[in-house]
């Protein structure tokens, strides 16, 4: 148990998700968010996920926002798997835990913390949409409603140590920080070889473009082949896309 503040208001928000890959689970979709609650958020990294998950796997959310794709990969994985979700946004990650508890997930397990190039602390700006905070090292949402410090760690330091299973699968979805989690788990990728989700996003498409190749680059240096997954938000202003990246 986490111990976040005002768990127990998120009670009365439970929801059973209705349709995709989480037909079933309950969940607490903060704001309302009405794709979560009827399982139509991005199908194509729902498909991804179940489709690079097997049970007994290890996956890490790194980015977990409510948790909808921990929650998503607790059930995958079963009671010989194991899922850790970072979320350095309290109340996202108060709602995880309890989405835990709801569903029986005890192999699901929150960390209040964001992942980086090393570990430490930083300042995190905040947003009003519920997954729009960035870490102020990357930039600051146009909705920024704040900002706290932040506990961050690096993947490989915690792999290092012993404390975590190495994963299996591992899903990005940090605001424009992917450049910094793959330098903090660098080690990891060499190591264990997990398949990546990644999301990328910008205002702009050439801004996307300038991103992807980026990161292409850099899954291809560490010996990783590239796949484009179909738009979860084709008529959208603001530019996102997927990707799975394998070893090869």
């Amino acid at each position: 148990m986490l111990g976040f503040e005002k768990l127990t208001t998120l009670l009365s928000d439970v929801r059973r998700i209705s349709g995709g890959e989480g037909t079933g689970l309950k969940i607490i979709p903060l704001e309302g968010d009405r794709e979560i609650a009827l399982g139509s958020y991005e199908p194509p990294v729902q498909r991804a996920l179940i489709d690079n998950l097997a049970p007994g796997d290890v996956f890490y959310d790194i980015g977990a926002n409510v948790g909808f794709f921990s929650l998503l990969a607790a059930r995958r994985v079963g009671s010989g798997g194991q899922v850790y979700a970072f979320e350095p946004v309290p109340r996202n990650a108060a709602a995880i835990e309890r989405g835990a508890q709801l569903n029986g997930f005890s192999g699901l397990k929150v960390f209040c913390k964001a992942a980086g190039a090393t570990s430490g602390t930083a300042e995190l700006n905040l947003a009003h949409h519920i997954g729009g905070a960035v870490l102020a090292s990357v930039g600051t949402p146009p909705d920024r409603r704040g900002s706290l410090s932040v506990e961050v760690v690096a993947i490989d330091d915690i792999i290092r140590q012993r404390a975590l299973r190495p994963p299996s699968l591992v899903k990005l979805d940090v605001e424009g920080a992917e450049m910094e989690v793959l330098e903090g788990m660098a080690a990891t990728l060499r190591a264990h070889r997990p398949i990546l989700i990644v999301e990328l996003d910008d205002a702009t498409n050439s801004g996307l473009e300038a991103k992807t190749a980026s990161l292409m680059s850099l899954l291809a240096e560490a010996g990783y082949r590239f796949e484009r997954l179909a738009q979860c938000y084709p008529d959208a202003d603001w530019q996102v896309a997927h990707f799975v990246a394998k070893p090869t």
